[in-house]
């Protein structure tokens, strides 16, 4: 059955609908049983940008606020990662500053190089104990040890649920802290729940998730997209069924992408060239490019004018950057998830990742050109003819190469490339 033909966005509730969790929600609801029982639990929420990870940390929060327990709640920040133990700090500070534990001077000096709240106090004067918050002065076990214990006093009377988002720009420090946590775990009710981009995680989080699970000592919790149902569900008889399918294509079931759009009085936008970004997305866009290097952008950029796929020397000539430059480029956006390798090429993370963060599109598609330094391929004044097996991957291989550098390795069987008066750029080997 159609529902409602009124389209415009004001139709929406303020707050939408937690729908298409449930086991998600499942999962979480049994951690914290088991902390309200006295066992330590470590839940993992893995998934891409906008999926829903921080909603499902506060559904987190609510649910252990009905079976009192107490939450503290800390992020990493991507332009704090030089700071040890961001996201605990961030998490606990606060807290400790009114509520410090009786955990002994040593302990609690040995603490306040890592907690700032502590280091302040008068009781806990510079002494021959305290050390740098990197550990050098330290072993590290022994710090590692002591937080241990501050998180058994933190749960000792009510228990506690420590919440710690975006870990996948935690410090080195942070990882190895909860390393030692899950495999030596507080004797205490502590769950503790951690959310990242698996994309963008360090490989060192990526394998403490992946032995706390095979080892039954934490589990890890997909948050995927919604499905078509699923959107639907979300939206209700407040949209009509023809633009909920519009809104499901162009947002990849996305539930931050689907919002904005579903909130944006114009057509959905589903790439480079069809219209503004409603403000949210474009907001989180601008948010999300501005660490990327000069090279990293102007190459976004090439490859967004190109097409959602293409191949590394399509967009180094479509950004007038060189090879090497191009190749650099490509290692920092995929660490950053802008855009994915496939078999033999790349493709954005999702279409409006090719899509200009601020102002409208040219009318050509993709983002305004920047201006950039004429190509400098090998100090040619223009792009040379591919030689054989120049920016080709393995014919036929599934393999997901695990850099851009990948595509340099020759070819067994090499194409022969197209002639650039056909194609009007650069031929693409292999």
């Amino acid at each position: 059955m159609e529902g409602r033909t009124d389209q415009q966005p004001d139709v929406l509730p303020a707050a939408l609908p937690l729908v298409g969790r449930q086991g998600v929600l499942r999962a979480l609801e049994e951690a914290l049983d088991a902390t309200a029982e006295g066992a330590f639990r470590f839940v993992a929420l893995v998934g891409e940008p906008g999926a829903g990870k921080t909603r499902l940390l506060s559904e987190l929060s609510g649910a252990a606020a009905a079976r009192k327990l107490p939450t503290r709640a800390g992020r990493a920040a991507e332009f704090e990662q030089e700071m040890p133990f961001g996201a605990v700090v961030d998490a606990l500070d606060d807290h400790l500053e009114e509520h410090l534990p009786d955990l002994g001077p040593d302990a609690t000096r040995l603490l306040s190089a890592v907690f700032p709240a502590l280091a302040t106090m008068s009781a806990v004067a510079a002494g021959p104990a305290a050390v740098a918050a990197d550990g050098r002065q330290v072993a590290r076990y022994q710090l590692y040890r002591t937080v241990r214990r501050l998180l058994e006093e933190l749960a000792a009377a009510s228990g506690l649920v420590l919440m710690l988002d975006d870990l996948h720009w935690a410090d080195e420090a942070t990882i190895e802290l909860l390393d030692h946590l899950v495999r030596h775990p507080p004797r205490a009710r502590v769950t503790l729940a951690v959310a990242y981009r698996p994309a963008q995680a360090s490989p060192r989080l990526a394998a403490l998730v992946e032995d706390a699970v095979q080892n039954g000592r934490g589990l890890r919790v997909p948050v995927d997209p919604l499905t078509e149902q699923e959107v639907a569900q979300l939206l209700g008889l407040r949209v009509p069924d023809a633009r909920c399918r519009e809104l499901y294509r162009a947002s990849g079931g996305n539930p931050f992408y689907l919002e904005a759009l579903a909130r944006s009085p114009q057509r959905p936008v589903a790439g480079p060239g069809d219209g503004d970004l409603p403000p949210a997305v474009q907001a989180a866009l601008v948010l999300e490019l501005s660490g990327l290097s000069r090279n990293a952008l102007l190459v976004a950029q090439g490859a967004a004018v190109a097409a959602d796929e293409f191949d590394p020397a399509l967009a180094a000539v479509a950004a007038e950057v060189s090879e090497d430059d191009t190749l650099s480029a490509l290692d920092e956006l995929v660490a950053r998830d802008i855009v994915r390798p496939m078999a033999e090429r790349f493709r954005f993370r999702h279409p409006w990742c090719g899509t200009p963060p601020t102002g409208r599109p040219r009318p050509g598609g993709g983002w305004p050109r920047t201006a950039a330094s004429p190509p400098t391929w090998r100090g040619s004044a223009r792009p040379p003819r591919c030689a054989p097996g120049t920016w080709s991957g393995r014919g036929g291989s599934a393999t997901r190469p695990r850099s851009p550098r990948w595509w340099r390795r020759p070819a067994r069987s090499p194409r022969r490339p197209r002639s650039p008066r056909r194609t009007g750029c650069a031929p693409r080997c292999g």
